[in-house]
């Protein structure tokens, strides 16, 4: 199942997947997830392998926007 409201993005320092909403992620950056984390690259779905599928989803995001 995958998330059509989250798209899945990456910060610069730590390369965590975090949750950006999709509204967001449709539009130019800058991205912020819902964690409130600025992202610098948005690519793929939050449901999928480059979000919680991914080696290191956010916690914060995990919990303010499940799969």
């Amino acid at each position: 199942m995958t998330s059509p409201q989250h798209a899945a993005g990456r910060d610069q320092g730590r390369e965590l997947a975090h949750a950006v909403p999709r509204e967001a992620a449709d539009g130019p950056p800058p991205w912020v997830a819902v964690c409130g984390t600025p992202v610098a690259v948005v690519q793929g779905s939050w449901a999928g392998r480059r979000g919680l599928g991914s080696a290191s989803p956010c916690p914060e995001c995990a919990r303010l926007a499940p799969g």
